[in-house]
């Protein structure tokens, strides 16, 4: 009986080493084209400005001039947004062992700062002066697009396009004129506390394996300033099935001479839908000085960088490669 379960445990130790043998050389296997491209995913990071009154966020601007003067001050949270779009890709954490469980890695996108504004004065004088500036111009184009719709027929060239943008103008128009009666709700003899606050949301962006586009959102889940980069993790700490993470290798990969990039073509350009772009491999090649010679506008940045034979070596920043990865 002893004998048999010195046999038994010898045959549990074997299968467990064969099988963390096989999913060790699984993951320090070289990555194939279709493996780089499955490995990455859009990161779209939704920014806008607050003010909130009492705690709560009432009017949205989407910038400043320095101190002096706030940007588009509106009602409606999506007129005062930016996005902005760069390349990220699904990781394990663990060298070896499969453990993504929805993390990205990409280059740290810094929020934007609000301007430094002394008491509650100011910021409403700002936004006043925003609202008002706003209305002087809306409203001209209002009149114009109004006369243009008066005088000419549907069949008119250009009139369906014209409609549109007079539809357009209108609901800015509301929305800012909203903002005012906001504003001037303030001057009720109520004493109100105004604040200044940025937002950020992060939204991964990536096609499943039925090649329809699918948009989840992102917490941050951790920033690593010294190389810049930050790591993100889906709100319900999955990876998609369509997805291969990539491992960190035991040792250093030094992106030296031929390389291949993740790229996606275009991302970030006007009028080029997020959605619509499909990643390719893009052959490289560094530099002396270690930087790498790819267009910036075929590989974004956070876009993973792989040796000429497939091993991952860092991601791209600007003209740079980043290869002290540490997620």
């Amino acid at each position: 009986m002893k004998y048999s379960k010195k046999k038994l445990t010898a045959l549990i130790c074997g299968v467990v080493t064969i099988v963390a043998a096989s999913i060790a050389g699984w993951q320090l296997m070289p990555m194939s084209a279709d493996g780089m491209r499955q490995s990455t995913v859009i990161v779209e990071q939704t920014t806008w400005h607050e003010v909130c009154i009492d705690g709560k966020p009432q009017l949205y601007f989407s910038g400043a001039m320095g101190d002096s003067a706030l940007l588009g001050v509106t009602a409606n949270r999506d007129s005062a947004s930016h996005r902005k779009r760069m390349v990220g890709c699904w990781v394990n954490t663990l060298p070896l062992i499969p453990s993504c469980r929805g993390r990205v890695a990409t280059l740290l996108i810094d929020k934007p700062t609000n301007p430094r504004l002394k008491g509650d004065s100011a910021i409403v004088r700002l936004c006043r002066q925003s609202i008002d500036k706003q209305l002087q111009t809306l409203k001209a184009q209002k009149t114009e697009l109004d006369y243009y719709l008066r005088v000419h027929g549907v069949q008119d060239n250009g009139y369906q396009t014209i409609a549109s943008l007079a539809d357009h103008i209108n609901k800015v128009l509301a929305d800012v004129q909203r903002a005012g009666h906001m504003l001037d709700s303030l001057t009720n003899g109520k004493h109100h506390k105004l604040t200044l606050k940025t937002e950020a949301t992060y939204t991964a962006v990536y096609h499943n394996n039925e090649g329809k586009p699918e948009r989840v959102a992102l917490n941050v889940n951790r920033i690593n300033r010294q190389n810049s980069t930050m790591l993100l993790q889906t709100t319900d700490r999955s990876t998609p099935s369509c997805a291969t993470p990539l491992s960190r290798t035991l040792w250093t990969c030094q992106p030296k001479g031929r390389i291949l990039a993740v790229g996606y073509p275009g991302l970030g350009e006007d009028g080029l839908a997020c959605d619509t772009i499909r990643p390719i491999v893009v052959p490289g090649k560094t530099t002396a000085d270690g930087r790498h010679d790819m267009p910036q506008i075929l590989v974004s940045d956070g876009a993973p960088v792989f040796t000429s034979k497939g091993w991952l070596a860092g991601i791209v920043s600007g003209t740079k490669i980043v290869n002290r990865l540490n997620w």
